[in-house]
Order: C-alpha cells, then structure tokens, then sequence
C-alpha cells in the first residue's frame, strides 16, 4: 500500500518544479515544499479517519455517495476522473521534455506532437490488450525511482555544501505557485481506492498515508533544497533534475536523472490510466453513466473506457502546458478532497461516533482551509473547464437514469 502511495505522489511534479517553485520564490522554495508537506499531512490525516470508516474500494466517491446519495456521489468520481485525466497529460508532457533533453528533435513542433501521440497511444493500446501484470511490476519499481532521487540530492549537498540565504518571498508569489506545487502532494485517495482489495484495510491504510507523506515529502525538500542551492538554479531549464545532475555528474548523471524520469513517469501514466479508465466503467456497471463505456472488450477490459479516457488526455497534453494541467488537475482533485472532508462527521455519525474528535476537529479544519484557499488560487479558465466536464458528466448521468436499461434510483 505504501508503494501504491509513493507512486502515485511520485509522477511528473518534482521533476518539472524545482525550477518552476525558484523562479517564484528563490531559496524559499525548499521550505515551500516542507510546509506544503505539512499541510498536506492534515489532509492525509483526514482521508486516514475516512479510511478506517469502510473497507471497501471506491475512495472519495464510495465517502461522498455512502454520506449524501448517488448523484453527490457521482459528482466527485466524475471530477477524480477528469483530474486523473489532466494529470495523465501533464505526465506526458514532462516525459516527453525529458526525452528532448538528449534527443532535442522532441522538444519543439510536429515531432514533439508525434512524440505525445505515440506515448498515449501506446499506454492505451497496452491497457486495452490488459496491463496487470506490467503494472504491478511497474509499481515495483517505484524503490528503483527513489534510489536515484536520493543519490542526486545527498551528491549535491555533498558537492555543494554551502547555502544561500533564505529569502522570504512575498505572498502574492507564494500564492502564485501554490496550486503547482501541491500538485506534487495530489495523490493520496490512491490508497483509499483500492481499500477493498487490501488486506486489513482498517488498520494498513491510514499507516500507509502517513508513511508515505513522510517519505514522499523529506525526499521533495532534499531535491528542491540541493536545486536551490546549486548554480543551475535559475537558469530556466524545463528538465531542472537532469540538469543539475548533469551539472555535478556530467553526462552520465544526466542519463541516469531522465532514465528515471522515464521510468517514474510511464509508470505513473499506465498505473493511472489503468485505474482512472476504470472509473467511467464502473460508473457505467452502477448505471451511472451510459452502457457504451462498460463495453468489454475480447481481451477483457473495458476498452471504450480506456480509449476515450486516452483520447481526452492526449487532447489536452496537445493543447496545455505543464503548468496548466498541474493546476487544473489539482483543482479536480482538491474540490473531491473538500467534498470528502466534508462527508467525514455524517460518517462518523452513522458509523455510531461523535461527528469529531478535537484532534480530527482541528485536521479538518486545517485541511478544508488549505483545499478551499488553494482552489481559489486557480485562474477563470480552470475553473471554467471544470464546469464544461462536470456539465458534460451531468447530461451522461441523466441520459444514464432516464434510459431503458437504467438501474432502479435507490438512495443509500
């Protein structure tokens, strides 16, 4: 559960921020990233209490649905589903500069759209002949993508022992960057997810979160310290970590950092794109959206799902900047989040438990501070995106109701 986490956290972020957060606030960035970790932590803790409420699989939908009802319900699976879907461009997006940075031909024009078509098309077409295993193994791989990332920044700091003043940035630049570099931190309704299929769910989850934010968030500042710190900072690169290991190991510390950049982010896209291509098809089973998305395929998966989830992010890889789709993605995700949080005390209370204790009382109130503050620094456009795809989830779930063939309205 711990590496289910850990990959999940571990996408694309940390190896496109450095740069980004040290443009926006200096040497601050470090420290940005710690307290970004550290509020995240009352989140974390909040998805903990949740997870020790159910055993069963389905994460912020199962919470919101099993508190206030289908449609509620439906509503925040829909929007992890098209924040999964931004997050899967965003990936590709960074694999793809990564990729430039030794064949440079990639990074500009029609070979760098080729390069996002074939990336997609391939993690779509390995999904639709059935991806299980390689997945599994691909998450196994997660102990192979630390190892490296540990290595460059204990180098760094070795090489480099010296370190700039801390400079406190305003807040205006502080608030600039905020959906980005939580974006680094968007992932732990992961292990809430696949809570059914764990064993002793109750109990390993809510470990597996903390421990996870704990590994995930010393090994962020690590990097964005060492970053900071070094001559590359500043200097504008779109592949930071290549760059400064290319700075302190030559050319073969530079192979190493985009081979594990490589690896880390095609296996965070395939594990994402198996799971969120899931969703629409078990929304689709619950009669919640049209049948056509549930088709199964003769190699057993559900194929319509898969492509159409693959053909959204590839539009939007096409069209968006990495940036971009961080922030809209982590909008998605952090509106599912205040959704959850606020399913917690009606819970609780038909779990048979006071709706809070002080201790969760004082998380969540942190936690739906940070989301709710977080989600207003985002620009008009996300969030007009964010109503286009959930207007366009709200025609499905009616045409899904209203059909023929639609399950009986059964409130829980």
């Amino acid at each position: 559960m711990v590496f289910l986490v850990v990959n999940g956290l571990i996408g694309s972020g940390i190896f496109a921020l450095p740069e980004v957060l040290h443009r926006a606030v200096g040497t601050f960035a470090p420290w940005l990233m710690l307290l970004g970790a550290m509020l995240m932590a009352s989140v974390f803790f909040c998805f903990a209490s949740l997870a020790r409420l159910t055993d069963r699989s389905g994460g912020p939908q199962r919470f919101v649905t099993d508190a206030f009802g289908r449609f509620p319900g439906f509503q925040v699976g829909w929007l992890f589903y098209f924040g999964r879907m931004v997050a899967h461009a965003a990936n590709v997006t960074v694999l793809v500069s990564y990729a430039a940075a030794f064949w440079p031909v990639l990074g500009v024009g029609l070979a760098r759209s080729c390069a996002i078509v074939v990336i997609i098309g391939v993690v779509t077409v390995l999904n639709v002949v059935g991806m299980k295993r390689a997945v599994s193994v691909l998450g196994a791989l997660t102990l192979f993508k630390l190892a490296p990332l540990v290595l460059l920044a204990g180098l760094v700091l070795v090489a480099n022992p010296s370190m700039e003043p801390v400079a406190l940035p305003q807040f205006t630049a502080v608030q600039g960057v905020a959906l980005a570099a939580l974006y680094a931190f968007i992932g732990c309704e992961n292990a809430t997810i696949a809570a059914g299929e764990t064993k002793n769910p109750i109990r390993s989850v809510p470990r597996a979160l903390l421990i996870s934010l704990a590994i995930v968030g010393m090994v962020y500042f690590g990097l964005q310290f060492a970053y900071s710190n070094s001559p590359v900072a500043g200097t504008g690169s779109e592949t930071p970590l290549a760059a400064l290991a290319g700075h302190y190991a030559g050319d073969v510390g530079a192979l190493l950092i985009g081979a594990t950049v490589i690896v880390s982010v095609l296996g965070n896209s395939v594990a994402g794109h198996t799971v969120a291509s899931r969703i629409t098809a078990a929304l689709s089973e619950d009669r919640l959206i049209p049948q056509w998305f549930g088709h199964v395929s003769r190699w057993r998966t559900p194929a319509n799902s898969i492509v159409f989830f693959g053909l959204g992010a590839l539009l939007f890889a096409l069209t968006g900047t990495f940036v971009a789709l961080a922030i809209s993605a982590t909008l998605a995700r952090l509106l599912g989040y205040i959704a959850s949080i606020g399913a917690l005390p009606r819970l609780r209370i038909l779990a048979g438990l006071e709706a809070f204790t002080l201790r969760l009382g004082a998380a969540a109130g942190v936690a739906l501070s940070l989301c709710i503050w977080a989600a207003f620094q985002s620009s008009r456009e996300q969030w007009t995106l964010i109503a286009a795809f959930l207007s366009a989830g709200t025609v499905l779930f009616f045409i899904a109701r209203y059909s023929p063939t639609a399950a009986p309205d059964v409130e829980t």
